[in-house]
């Protein structure tokens, strides 16, 4: 019963009480307490009194018992609250310490603040429009979507190691080749994951005039990823001129420079190779042995004679042997003598 309610009924029992007992009484009465005379009052108050007090008690009780349980009420309504709080951090994969004023909630639900969750299903309509925006969201990323941050409200929480944004990141990679060079150029905003992923894209998908500005960057490895392009077939603006400004970028060894011979073997003319390694021989004596390999492939024997007799007998061990067969006139091609092991193995 509500308490106003009551109230109102304690008061018409007071009054009807009075009203009850003055019909049947009229009279009035006086008695002694403790040696005190009390007042003659109508028989009728004095017996509505203690129905007034009892009323007045209960009242009292009842707003007690009621305070008590409003704010017993409002800590579960908090603690609901912080609840939601706490299972929106973990979904985030943000997991924020959360103080619970109820002990029985605060024993079960401070896991979330050790712990990521993961949406597989939005079916239950009782989950409340924070939550279902959010786990939507993060549903979508999962799935492999790439979904604009910008939109969601949760993205200003996120760190920038949160794997929510970094899958996010990869996802738009994949559906956005053109994000991979916003990154390589805005690489402090990203995380270095990121920044590899992304450097593996270009090489896979742009050309060597894009691709000139970021030839440090890419690095050795993705360097040759892009003579394999080449090597294929692949029209993406290589020349001797392009090759020289990636190749002064690295730090290249024999077998380095054997792998790019192979390549220019089968897009340049041999002038432009040979010009090509001469250039590359006297910035590095490493570039030597794939020189002296080009010599052979074009058959120019008296040129291989004059270098090797410039050079060591300790060195270029493999091609000395091969040119001692080929002025003995075995028809070997160097191709099934000479590999990239033997050719500098003795270098």
């Amino acid at each position: 019963m509500k308490i106003g309610l009551y109230i109102v009924l304690s008061l018409f029992l007071v009054i009807a009480t009075a009203i009850g007992v003055y019909m049947i009484n009229p009279g009035t009465y006086s008695f002694e307490v403790f040696g005190i005379n009390m007042p003659m009052l109508p028989i009728a108050i004095w017996v509505a009194l203690p129905v007034a007090l009892l009323a007045i008690v209960s009242i009292l009780h009842m707003i007690f018992y009621s305070t008590k349980n409003f704010f017993s009420v409002r800590k579960l309504r908090g603690d609901a609250k912080k609840l939601e709080d706490g299972i929106y951090w973990s979904l985030i994969q943000e997991p924020s310490s959360v103080n619970y004023a109820n002990d029985d909630m605060k024993k079960s639900a401070s896991i979330l603040s050790e712990a990521y969750i993961t949406p597989v299903s939005l079916d239950n309509t009782n989950i409340s429009d924070k939550l279902r925006d959010t786990a939507k969201a993060i549903m979508a990323i999962n799935s492999g979507e790439y979904v604009d941050l910008k939109n969601q409200k949760f993205a200003k929480h996120l760190t920038d190691n949160n794997k929510l944004k970094l899958k996010n990141d990869f996802n738009r990679l994949d559906k956005e080749p053109e994000f991979a060079i916003k990154v390589i150029d805005f690489k402090d905003k990203y995380n270095d994951a990121i920044i590899e992923e992304a450097l593996d894209k270009i090489v896979e998908n742009e050309d060597f005039y894009k691709l000139k500005k970021y030839a440090k960057d890419l690095g050795k490895e993705r360097f040759f990823k892009l003579l394999n392009r080449v090597e294929n077939g692949e029209d993406i603006g290589f020349s001797v001129d392009m090759l020289k400004s990636f190749v002064a970028e690295y730090d290249l060894d024999c077998k380095d420079y054997y792998k790019v011979a192979k390549v220019a073997l089968k897009v340049f003319e041999p002038d432009e190779n040979l010009n090509l390694f001469k250039e590359l021989v006297e910035n590095n004596e490493d570039a030597m042995p794939s020189y002296l390999y080009l010599l052979f492939k074009y058959e120019m024997l008296d040129k291989v004679k004059e270098k090797l007799e410039e050079s060591s007998e300790d060195e270029y061990k493999a091609l000395r042997a091969f040119y001692a067969l080929k002025k003995s006139k075995y028809n070997y091609k160097i191709d099934e003598v000479i590999t990239a092991d033997n050719l500098c193995k003795w270098v």
